[in-house]
């Protein structure tokens, strides 16, 4: 062997450039090589974002029976909130239709005292009227949602 190499003269002893030498401590995050463009690997999202975290194993029977009845009473008052919110709805448009056929009926009233019937001789009466009083020709109806009597055009269909 011809060379400068220095001889083994130990057996727990490291030569230049040897592999298995303990390498300094690099801190967390960089790279032992020295690229800054790789990062070191992060968890994937999905793993990371849990329904319970790690503590909620630790929770005493009680703690969980007292959040179940918790949540519990939660869904039940926004039950609640929900059929009032209905009920009123409901309130509202009987009130609603309510007025409508008071206000048909009152309508109703007012046209029919001031509202001439044609009588025996209808046909002689319409056939002497002009255009314009012609269209002034009302009929009664009675209206499906309110069940009111209303006037309408004579030419409504």
């Amino acid at each position: 062997m011809t060379g400068s190499a220095d001889p083994i003269t130990s057996a727990n002893q490291y030569l230049k450039g040897d592999i298995l030498k303990d390498k300094p401590k690099i801190p967390k995050g960089r790279n032992v090589s020295g690229r800054s463009w790789k990062l070191r690997p992060q968890k994937r999202a999905s793993s990371l974002i849990t329904k319970t975290t790690q503590n909620n194993r630790s929770k005493s029977w009680e703690k969980k029976m007292k959040e179940k009845e918790q949540r519990r009473a939660l869904i039940e008052r926004e039950r609640e909130i929900k059929e009032e919110k209905r009920q009123e709805a409901i309130a509202k448009k009987e009130r609603r239709l309510e007025n409508e056929r008071k206000r048909m009926e009152n309508e109703f009233k007012v046209a029919s005292k001031s509202a001439q019937m044609l009588g025996k001789n209808a046909d002689m009466k319409m056939k002497a009227m002009n255009k314009r009083q012609l269209r002034q020709i009302k009929k009664t109806r009675i209206n499906n949602k309110t069940g009111a009597i209303e006037f309408v055009s004579a030419y409504a269909k």
